[in-house]
């Protein structure tokens, strides 16, 4: 039944969703999705976990091979999650959710030169947190250090996204978790460094008294996003 584009065009329209919102909802950049689609670029191995991933009812091997079914069957034959009627399906794609993200044992620490109390050799997850609409691979960690004050102070809990293609587009104006090539990870308002942004970011602190600094883009090796902070505040 067609190609892989075309099987998931097909359960895309089957759902109801549009090109960017299924590409958000898995996780995949939607530029690179919609070039995926037009056969521009390749689905990677990692894609198409991630739509496994965010897509459990859909049966991967109907989409990488094109052989049976397009939903996945649980033994009395119905579509997963028990779903009988349509309409119900599609609209538990759409509606808004809390689900559990995984707190790993690590933390982020505002200054650029500290250096980060949680230094655990083996991460693990200490916790599962609630975050609306998380993507499958979005996960949370500590704050800690007073540079990004009072928007993430210490002790503060950070989900973050994973932003893959980040060498060729920098979002700036965002907050970003920099883990570096030393194995640190810092947290810091990135904006562009106008004398040599090929090279370089700005690093910005939200506490007056920090000062911001550039940084070498050569200096980092993963870059993740913070989409939500959760403060301890009494709870």
């Amino acid at each position: 039944m067609g190609d892989l584009s075309q099987r998931l065009s097909l359960f895309q329209d089957y759902i109801g969703l549009t090109n960017n919102a299924f590409a958000n909802k898995c996780g995949i950049n939607p530029s690179n999705y919609a070039k995926m689609l037009k056969g521009q670029q390749t689905f990677t191995t990692r894609s198409l976990i991630k739509i496994g991933d965010a897509f459990p009812v859909l049966n991967t091997e109907w989409l990488i091979t094109g052989e049976g079914e397009m939903l996945r069957a649980d033994t009395n034959g119905k579509a997963s999650y028990g779903y009988t009627d349509e309409q119900t399906f599609k609209s538990y794609f759409k509606e808004t959710r809390q689900v559990m993200v995984p707190l790993i044992n690590i933390d982020s620490v505002g200054g650029i030169h500290s250096q980060n109390l949680i230094t655990s050799g083996e991460q693990f997850i200490e916790d599962q947190i609630p975050f609306p609409n998380p993507h499958p691979d979005d996960i949370a960690i500590y704050q800690s250090g007073d540079s990004m004050s009072p928007v993430i102070p210490p002790g503060a809990i950070m989900q973050l996204r994973r932003v893959d293609d980040w060498r060729e587009y920098f979002g700036y104006g965002n907050v970003y978790v920099l883990w570096l090539k030393d194995d640190r990870r810092i947290t810091k308002l990135v904006k562009r460094y106008t004398a040599d942004p090929q090279n370089y970011i700005m690093c910005c602190s939200y506490n007056p008294d920090a000062d911001d600094e550039e940084l070498p883009k050569s200096m980092i090796r993963e870059v993740w996003k913070v989409v939500n902070v959760l403060t301890r505040k009494g709870w």
